[in-house]
């Protein structure tokens, strides 16, 4: 069973789906997972089957909506700032803590995408977690952008874009797919998702870029042990380097993990086969440090 729900973040409304087991038995207690979002993404894209395969093996599931994104609150629109998304996944953990269907000792965190360096950086500050999952996501955000040519000029244009909200108030929109030139199918999938989700907006405010580049997941990894933490990355992902997840496993300590799964697109591990690689990895380890029941 599935249910809307809606929680704040300093403030700001959340809008989630939490998801209960069929088989929950009134006063069980059962191990919560919060399930994060990609790159401007929004909970019904991709991030649903994932949950989904995880309620069905006994968990208790919320995915959300970060703020200024989707159903959730937050002015202006599509503001992409790393630590607000941060709060909200620690405000997501309060409120599955504080349902009848969890132990609010027992709570993990699984992302994707982009939401693989949130979750990472959620479990180095918050010890409330004890188990994640992470998919292909960036460890060092700067590092990301440096990869592409003209970084120099890239970065003038973040500023001035950063300049003029400060005087003006009015936020500059970039159109996330011109941002996807490593991996020209993610670019075509952004475009099949608008046709599909018509509410939603493939775009970010320009401004929020300088936030983005400062963010370094990596930096606390090393702070999440003694809980658990696993990557897994893809080595033909065009979009996010396998480097990443290298680097993040240098730098955390056990227990950790990190699986490269073979031949797969950053899109493919959405999809089948994919897909299963990907839930059945995730499935063990929390099955090893973080059972549901």
């Amino acid at each position: 069973m599935e249910q809307k729900v809606c929680f704040f973040s300093a403030g700001v409304p959340i809008a989630g789906v939490i998801g209960i087991p069929d088989d929950y038995r009134q006063g069980e207690k059962r191990a919560g997972i919060v399930f994060c979002c990609g790159f401007i993404s929004v909970k019904e894209i991709h991030i649903p089957a994932n949950a989904e395969y995880m309620r069905r093996r006994g968990y208790v599931t919320l995915r959300f909506d970060y703020r200024y994104f989707g159903e959730s609150g937050g002015e202006p629109r599509s503001r992409l700032i790393p630590q607000d998304q941060v709060a909200d996944i620690q405000s997501a953990v309060t409120f599955l803590q504080h349902r009848p269907e969890v132990d609010p000792e027992r709570i993990g965190l699984y992302g994707h995408s982009w939401g693989c360096g949130n979750v990472s950086y959620v479990a180095g500050i918050d010890d409330r977690i004890k188990c994640t999952v992470g998919i292909g996501g960036p460890a060092d955000c700067e590092r990301q952008f440096r990869l592409g040519t003209g970084f120099e000029r890239f970065l003038e244009r973040v500023k001035r874009a950063r300049t003029e909200f400060i005087l003006t108030g009015k936020p500059t929109y970039a159109d996330v797919s011109k941002f996807m030139g490593r991996d020209p199918e993610m670019a075509r999938v952004i475009e099949e998702q608008k046709q599909l989700y018509s509410t939603w907006r493939p775009e970010f405010t320009f401004e929020s870029l300088a936030d983005v580049m400062r963010f370094k997941p990596e930096s606390v990894v090393h702070q999440i042990a003694p809980r658990a933490i696993m990557w897994l990355f893809s080595d033909a992902d065009k979009l996010v380097s396998q480097f990443e997840g290298t680097s993040f496993l240098a730098k955390a300590r056990e227990p950790k993990q990190l699986v490269i799964l073979n031949g797969l697109t950053h899109d493919d591990m959405y999809r089948e086969p994919g897909f299963s690689q990907v839930m059945e990895h995730t499935r063990a380890w929390f099955a090893k440090y973080l059972p549901a029941r």
